[in-house]
């Protein structure tokens, strides 16, 4: 039981309900050409995520 969203650059995200617990889980997933990239594009991935929840 989860959904699994695909972005245009190639970027990745998951949410799924919590086996134990009454929460969701969200997992990141990002592609860049070096770490200080990926972790911007992680950062921002995430902020518009959880801005549009």
């Amino acid at each position: 039981n989860v959904l699994k969203y695909q972005l245009e650059d190639g970027s990745w995200f998951c949410l799924r309900p919590s086996g134990t617990e009454p929460k969701i889980k969200f997992y990141f997933g990002v592609k860049d050409s070096s770490l200080q990239n990926s972790e911007q594009k992680l950062l921002t991935i995430k902020e518009d995520i959880m801005n549009r929840l």
